[in-house]
């Protein structure tokens, strides 16, 4: 993930389409193909990072020790989110409260009355430069008794407020 988190962490300070391939042409022997595999990776479209993408950027920065453009914390704590996100899917699990950051506070969701139960993580957090990170999710918990339908785990997840891009990432899976 080191040229893919380069692309990424480059593509964050870079607008332009031509900039950006000059730039990477002149510091990787492969820069406009790791652009390419970067795009086909789903990490970056265009110029703009996808959450993936923001999170590859994130680790690079984190790795390197080098600056992250834009609110570092939101960023890395959108990518924290993100990749347990992308664990508990990829296993089919629940995600429980213990894979958020403890500095996010827990908020009430303003959502209609559901016909069954539902396991949910709603947080949110504020940062100090503006900027916001939001996680809601729900498991629906239990099936109805007789019911052979697999429970389904939902999820969304957004980077806004004070921030150069927002970013918004939506995820379901079938429980195992």
């Amino acid at each position: 993930m080191g040229v893919e988190g380069f692309v990424c962490w480059t593509a964050q300070s870079v607008e332009d389409r031509a900039e950006l391939r000059r730039v990477l042409n002149a510091q990787l022997s492969s820069g406009t193909r790791a652009l390419r595999q970067a795009r086909e990776s789903g990490l970056v479209d265009g110029t703009t990072l996808r959450p993936a993408g923001l999170a590859a950027a994130q680790a690079f920065a984190e790795r390197s020790e080098l600056p992250m453009p834009g609110p570092a914390a939101a960023i890395a704590d959108f990518g924290a989110l993100l990749d347990a996100l992308d664990r508990v899917a990829a296993t089919g699990e629940k995600l429980t409260a213990e894979s958020v950051p403890a500095e996010f506070d827990h908020v009430t969701p303003s959502v209609d009355r559901f016909d069954r139960e539902y396991h949910t993580v709603n947080v949110a957090r504020t940062y100090p430069d503006g900027a916001e990170v939001e996680l809601n999710y729900r498991s629906r918990d239990p099936s109805h008794a007789g019911e052979t339908k697999p429970n389904r785990s939902s999820a969304i997840l957004w980077l806004r407020g004070d921030v150069d891009r927002p970013y918004e990432h939506r995820v379901e899976w079938i429980e195992d």
